[in-house]
């Protein structure tokens, strides 16, 4: 725990932050950047205790997952939020020669390069801001995991006209899904796209793989993963793009048919056996000066397919999505709170407010859930998660007290002490690859 630290602090430049890459707002933690989408590598964590374990870049690149094994986004590494296609999308098509990408992935350069961009994020939030006089429009594109336990990123995207015309185009909301474990990455990753079994729903895609598969046993399959979308009167999309294919064309995700040539679903395609896709079209909209229109995308993992319509009867208007956006600040700002720190300098107060829940981050992501992954496949550490437990002594007493004795039963009298923790209570693992021996730094 101490290296990520000291990187931060070699990396915060508190006695200039006019100079800085981001710039705090206020003493709660919230920030703000005009700069952050020219480094392609920078990532934000969002989570909950579902747990709903997701990254996101300045242009929407990252992953979203529950466990090694139910990845609902493609995973995302370091490298690959540079260099890889797959990203959360939105786009904007108004004519043939006029369209735009609202989150920055996009081969075009004609209107792209009149972007004005912005990102602000705070404790657990995140809204990126493109601005585009050229085209006379600006998108807001807000991302959160509602806090607790609701198995969803929720992604609310707001259009405004910002010209002295009114402006008509087609939204259409652009999420190719993985929905697997993050071996078929490279192991059966073309068996594993044709056990996928696609449902289409009124309002996106649900998707449920026949079986896991790996060389360790194939086994049925009981997750399932899905991605909705509604405008902010609560209709459905006009039309589904199931699969990458029937939404790609012959181009691919930075240029796709369905949006540059204004493409209509293959009714007659079979969509079963692919990779799945969230091509998400809405109806065109007309909007006058100054005014605005506003889309939701619900992207989820959940074992109960019943709950999957709840989840959207739950967040089903724009108020509502505001609503459980402000519940979710509301709860970080209070977990954050706990320690207050007090110095002379307010933007390293505002700092250790985001220190202040390194440790929960670090319980839900465990070592290896976010573009570093360094400790492989997701295991939490039995010796990082003690460190933790001190802290959270401090900031979460009640709930702490069963984490405490359940570590205490990795505890060996003859040294073999626990490395990793099981998804049970008190379980524990000898070892990665259960090779039991005496660790001396235990």
């Amino acid at each position: 725990m101490e290296k990520p630290l000291q990187n931060l602090f070699s990396c915060v430049k508190f006695n200039n932050m006019k100079n800085s890459l981001w710039q705090f707002k206020n003493a709660a933690g919230t920030f703000a950047s005009s700069s952050a989408n020219k480094i392609k590598s920078l990532y934000f964590p969002l989570c909950n205790h579902a747990p709903i374990i997701s990254s996101l870049s300045p242009d929407l690149h990252g992953d979203i997952k529950t466990g090694y094994h139910t990845f609902l986004l493609e995973p995302a590494s370091r490298v690959s939020l540079i260099n890889s296609k797959t990203s959360r999308n939105f786009w904007i098509y108004i004519d043939k020669d006029k369209y735009w990408s609202a989150a920055g992935v996009s081969k075009d350069t004609i209107y792209s390069q009149y972007d004005k961009f912005s990102i602000s994020a705070g404790l657990l939030w995140h809204k990126i801001t493109r601005q585009n006089k050229k085209l006379g429009l600006k998108a807001e594109i807000t991302s959160f995991v509602p806090a607790e336990t609701d198995p969803v990123e929720i992604m609310s995207v707001k259009i405004t006209n910002i010209s002295s015309k009114s402006i008509e185009f087609t939204p259409t909301a652009a999420i190719p899904l993985y929905c697997r474990s993050a071996d078929n990455l490279r192991d059966h990753r073309h068996v594993t796209s044709l056990l996928q079994r696609i449902k289409l729903h009124k309002f996106g895609v649900i998707a449920k793989p026949t079986l896991c598969f790996d060389e360790a046993g194939h086994r049925v399959n009981d997750t399932f993963y899905f991605a909705l979308g509604f405008n902010d009167k609560s209709n459905a999309p006009a039309y589904i793009y199931p699969d990458q294919e029937d939404f790609i064309g012959n181009s691919d995700l930075e240029a796709p048919d369905a949006v540059l040539k204004n493409k209509k679903p293959d009714k007659k395609s079979c969509y079963q056996g692919k990779e799945p896709m969230a091509g998400l079209k809405f109806k065109p909209a007309c909007l006058k000066p100054k005014h605005t229109c506003s889309f939701t995308v619900m992207l989820g993992i959940t074992k109960d397919e019943k709950s999957i319509h709840n989840l959207l009867k739950k967040f089903n208007t724009p108020e509502k999505t505001q609503t459980a956006l402000e519940q979710n600040i509301a709860y970080w700002q209070k977990l954050s709170s706990k320690i207050s720190v007090d110095t002379a300098d307010k933007d390293f107060d505002a700092w250790l407010r985001w220190v202040n829940i390194q440790p929960v981050l670090r319980k839900i992501f465990g070592c290896s859930f976010l573009p570093d992954f360094d400790y492989g496949k997701g295991g939490r550490g039995w010796r990082d998660l003690w460190q933790d437990c001190l802290s959270l002594i401090l900031t979460d007493p009640d709930d702490v007290r069963p984490l405490l004795l359940n570590n205490f039963k990795g505890v060996r009298i003859n040294g073999s002490n626990a490395t990793i923790i099981g998804s049970k209570p008190g379980e524990f693992i000898a070892d990665r690859n259960n090779l039991p021996r005496i660790w001396m730094d235990h």
